[in-house]
């Protein structure tokens, strides 16, 4: 492409001879001969004790800005899914113990006791599970210890980045480690707040232990690309097959490791294929492991809970516009990285048409990238591996090949973010770096976006402290979010009103219902079919009925319910509790009315379910209290 260098020219000859005869080890033998020298931060070093040596200044730095910023979550608490895989989890709280049934059985079977394909696929991830399994045996159900394991696991994932980079942009004479590529594109990325997701739950350390090992797979296939050795491809495999077992994703990496070897080698086919060899083997195994514990590779079978699956009930074209909305957003929250939430569900994310402005410009934009990488990929630009590696490594989550469960996630960006942070390294260090005036400026650019990434990292990790603050950020965030509203409603319930002494005032329960309710009200107004949503509804109404005796108001809201489709056992169970407490007769009415038109509407509903005989159960119930109430009658 016009204006964008080539990997190889971005050295004269003169220079590239000047870097081979500077550099003392060469990382990859065989590499193309590349800048990379020219941007490199000094010896790539031939064994650990001298790579750490000859680079302990840029990875201390590293080491020290990853501990800064996450080390605060010492003092945090499990929140989201960390109650679903580790308190929660009966084969986590076995522990070591529980490894066994964890390598087993589907990754949510351990704490909904069956298993139910909640989301498309299935999900199978059990060594980070394995992970909590063996911490609970050491050191009990503690969150401060998995935070500080998440945040050790991290300052980690910065050192093998650095190092593998290094091998892509080895070190030349001139070189400056604090303005290198391999450096700047490493504290952008420890730094971007999209990480604070991963980082700060503990649950997503699935995530950091799969770019771990995929940066190990790059360096073990590069180590075998210099010297040959089988037990580079053994440890490569190792690699992939641990990183797959963390989080399915790694699989895209079967695009990624040939692709950077034609970028940054001149290896021969037959070197890239062997290269290949190892996780071909690993992702077999994989699968051979998965299909066992799930029963299926992929059921085929629709996620009908818009909560698991929000493109349900969309046509094409309105799935396909809001997927490439998200992408969209992806790309802004990768520049500009506000505002932040973990709530992108209904309907936070808009239902979206191609008549939309966004979708149609985000098309434009992700074909404009396609054909950068297209027409750089001969020539082995920056730019064009950049791009190729975000894509790739962004398709399996964007919900264009499967469904994830929900619309977008800033987690999801953790590895694809790796090729925005390399192509702004390459910007700044190569592109900007034609004179000492403009090199200045690229470094005071590159110095603001790390403070300011740091900032706000900083400004949103308090947020993961605990899940009040996650649901009071959510709800300032993603107030369109029927989600978001449920789940502050419920802690509210949960902190204010189960709570409350026996033998508090009506007047204070009413309180506490009365500040509730609106989050109930407004998650079903956005998302009418919320079956969470309606249980509470019901259980609210339930309260209220408890309160003032209302029988046309509590049967208003059962009916509303019962017509949405959710089947709520508390409703039938409630309705037995009253049934045997109903004092007016006219009240009883009211009930045998309403038992009449669920026994017709479940009749055609629901025929097939036990529905139309509990009411039916219900109404002779009433019937025979009526009698006692009248004896006349």
């Amino acid at each position: 492409m016009p204006g964008i260098p080539s990997v190889n020219q971005l050295m004269s000859k003169k220079a590239v001879q000047k870097a081979r005869t500077q550099v003392k080890h060469a990382a990859v033998p065989g590499a193309t001969t590349s800048p990379r020298a020219k941007h490199g931060a000094g010896r790539t070093g031939t064994t650990p004790g001298s790579f750490f040596r000859d680079h302990w200044k840029p990875l201390a730095v590293i080491s020290l800005l990853a501990f800064a910023l996450y080390i605060q979550t010492v003092s945090y608490e499990y929140v989201l899914d960390d109650t679903i895989l580790i308190s929660e989890n009966k084969f986590t709280q076995k522990g070591i113990a529980g490894i066994p049934d964890i390598f087993r059985y589907e990754s949510f079977k351990g704490h909904f006791g069956d298993q139910n394909e909640m989301v498309e696929g299935g999900r199978y991830r059990p060594l980070s599970i394995a992970t909590f399994a063996v911490e609970k045996s050491l050191f009990g159900d503690n969150p401060g210890i998995a935070h500080f394991i998440n945040v050790l696991l991290y300052m980690l994932t910065g050192i093998f980045l650095y190092r593998v980079l290094l091998m892509m942009f080895p070190a030349g004479r001139n070189f400056r480690w604090y303005f290198s590529i391999p450096f700047v594109a490493v504290m952008l990325f420890i730094a971007h707040p999209l990480h604070v997701e991963v980082v700060g739950n503990v649950k997503g350390r699935d995530e950091i232990l799969a770019l771990l090992a995929e940066a190990g797979v790059l360096y073990y296939s590069f180590r075998y690309l210099s010297s040959k050795k089988i037990s580079s491809l053994l440890l490569s495999f190792a690699c992939f097959f641990l990183g797959i077992l963390s989080k399915e994703g790694v699989i895209t990496f079967l695009a990624v490791v040939p692709l950077t070897a034609y970028f940054f080698t001149r290896s021969s086919a037959r070197d890239k294929f062997m290269i290949m060899v190892p996780m071909l083997a690993a992702s077999f195994i994989y699968l051979v492991m998965r299909y066992n514990a799930i029963g299926h590779l992929f059921s085929g079978a629709e996620i009908t809970n818009i909560m698991n699956n929000p493109f349900y009930g969309m046509t094409f074209g309105e799935k396909t516009a809001t997927i490439f909305y998200t992408l969209l957003l992806y790309l802004k929250l990768l520049v500009f990285p506000h505002p932040l939430t973990h709530d992108y569900y209904p309907y936070h994310i808009p239902k979206m048409e191609w008549s939309d402005w966004a979708p149609i410009l985000s098309l434009v934009l992700h074909l404009t990238m396609a054909m950068v990488a297209i027409r750089g990929f001969r020539r082995k630009t920056i730019p064009s591996y950049s791009i190729l590696f975000y894509l790739v490594t962004l398709s399996i989550v964007s919900n264009l090949f499967i469904s994830i469960g929900t619309f977008m996630n800033e987690r999801f960006l953790y590895h694809s973010s790796l090729g925005f942070c390399l192509a702004v390294a390459w910007l700044l260090v190569d592109r900007l770096n034609r004179n000492e005036m403009i090199r200045r400026i690229a470094i005071g650019v590159f110095a603001v976006a790390t403070i300011a990434f740091s900032a706000k990292t900083l400004a949103r990790l308090p947020d993961w402290r605990n899940i009040e603050a996650l649901d009071r950020s959510a709800l300032k965030v993603s107030p369109g979010s029927a989600r978001a509203n449920h789940f502050f409603g419920v802690l509210i319930w949960g902190r204010n009103y189960l709570t409350l002494p026996a033998d508090a005032p009506p007047e204070r329960r009413r309180a506490v219902l009365d500040s509730v309710k609106p989050y109930f009200d407004r998650a079903l107004e956005i998302l009418p079919t919320y079956n969470s949503a309606n249980s509470m509804k019901a259980g609210v109404a339930a309260e209220y009925h408890k309160l003032n005796q209302d029988y046309e108001a509590l049967i208003r809201a059962f009916e509303e319910v019962n017509y949405t489709g959710t089947y709520e056992k508390f409703i039938l169970e409630y309705l037995h509790y009253i049934n045997k407490r109903v004092a007016n007769l006219d009240d009883a009415r009211k009930l045998e009315v309403f038992y009449g038109k669920m026994i017709r509407y479940y009749d055609a509903a629901f025929k097939n379910t036990v529905l139309p005989g509990e009411y039916r159960s219900l109404l002779s119930e009433l019937q025979e209290r009526m009698k006692l109430m009248n004896p006349a009658g």
